[in-house]
């Protein structure tokens, strides 16, 4: 097949995150496996270049609100060199919409990521009565009614829109799909699920099991959805129990929605007394991870609710005691007990219990890193992934033949 994979993101480009890593490592895994493959992207500015997994990479410069139009063509042009047989785009962004509306015959398969409603809902939660009635008041006070900046409205999101359009729906969780097919009306029948592929780097790979380092360590984005405020709540009863535990939060500062102040500054009034135990190390290269993983024994990731995560993999990749948040996707990542073990969300006891426990038991914490390793060499490989993805594309080529000619 001639794949186009249409994206704001890609890993080792000027824009990256989860979707980011999900693209470069599915255009790796497509390529090997035979197809001809290539990306369109953002970069700093217009240009093309093979990358070294054998697809093609070209770029716009540009703001992810311009992206899809920018992007549009640069694809027309590659699409009449030679027709691409199918197109896949984030839902996130609606990245591949302008590409869709251009060319409606090519089969489009919209892949579930996080939709932005799923990070709004979670961000407004963290908002409280008193600033919700502070903005009304004001509002008022200046002589206008005011809208409601937290109510969601599925008809008016562009997102849910260019996703009805899809001829496949492909979530990267049993968790996610269930939540927007439900929240957005989407058709069951064209909606699967394909998990995310997954290659551990060798760096991963080659880390001590058996560690021993008394350090928890968080990766991810510093936001409340993360579920960072939580577990920084959880340090004092961590630290009352374990005096010697450190905690270490890598990651990009953001603003707590409520307040607007760096969600570090909320972490480190959460953790009281108890935050001369934590670091805020920021933002870190991709390639700074694998040092950071080998420096830690457990790793948690509460989250409010997860629509799935490459960072759990690669802490289960590092073979480290891993504590994922029980809402989403994680939890389909996760086997509790064996590999791994969930609490829910927003329960700080419920983390610090978890985090005694892997702690005081090193011997079952090294066994459940250890099978976690095990899990995810395997059930998130290529050769498991790929010939899912392939079906997934040969329904989405079917159903758009199937429409053009009707």
């Amino acid at each position: 097949m001639r794949i186009a994979l249409v994206s704001y993101e890609y890993a080792g480009g000027v824009n990256s995150g989860g979707i980011g890593t999900y693209v470069r490592t599915a255009a790796a895994m497509l390529a090997a496996r035979g197809h001809d493959v290539e990306v369109f992207t953002s970069g700093d500015a217009f240009g093309s270049h093979e990358a070294s997994q054998g697809h093609m990479v070209h770029t716009v410069p540009g703001s992810r609100v311009s992206f899809a139009e920018a992007i549009c063509p640069v694809f027309s042009r590659r699409h009449e060199s030679r027709t691409f047989d199918v197109v896949e785009g984030p839902e996130y962004g609606a990245d591949a919409s302008a590409v869709a509306r251009a060319f409606a015959d090519l089969p489009l398969v919209v892949k579930l990521h996080a939709p932005s409603f799923t990070i709004q809902a979670s961000n407004d939660s963290y908002v409280g009565l008193r600033v919700r009635s502070r903005y009304y008041l004001g509002a008022l006070r200046r002589g206008r009614w005011p809208d409601n900046p937290w109510q969601y409205d599925p008809a008016q999101d562009g997102e849910r829109e260019h996703t009805l359009a899809a001829d496949e729906i492909a979530a990267n969780s049993r968790a996610t799909a269930e939540r927007v097919v439900k929240t957005w009306g989407l058709p069951g029948d064209r909606t699967s699920v394909v998990p995310l592929v997954f290659e551990p780097p060798r760096a991963l790979l080659e880390i001590d099991a058996a560690n021993e380092t008394k350090c928890v360590l968080f990766v991810g984005r510093l936001e409340v959805r993360k579920g960072v405020i939580e577990l920084a709540k959880a340090i004092p009863l961590v630290h009352q129990a374990m005096p010697s535990v450190r905690f270490r939060f890598v990651g990009r500062d953001l603003p707590h929605p409520a307040d607007r102040v760096p969600v570090s500054q909320h972490i480190l009034k959460a953790a009281g007394t108890s935050a001369t135990v934590v670091q805020i190390a920021g933002g870190l290269p991709h390639d700074r991870i694998p040092p950071e993983l080998q420096s830690c024994d457990v790793c948690v990731f509460p989250s409010d609710w997860e629509a799935s995560g490459y960072v759990c993999l690669e802490a289960m990749a590092a073979a480290r005691g891993v504590i994922g948040s029980s809402a989403g996707g994680m939890a389909e990542i996760i086997e509790h007990g064996r590999t791994g073990l969930l609490v829910p969300p927003r329960k700080p006891k419920a983390i610090a219990e978890a985090i005694v426990a892997l702690l005081r038991d090193p011997e079952q914490r090294i066994a459940m890193g250890r099978a976690a390793r095990a899990h995810v060499i395997t059930a998130y490989a290529p050769e498991v992934i790929g010939p899912l993805q392939e079906a997934s594309y040969m329904r989405a080529i079917e159903r758009a033949g199937a429409r053009c000619a009707a």
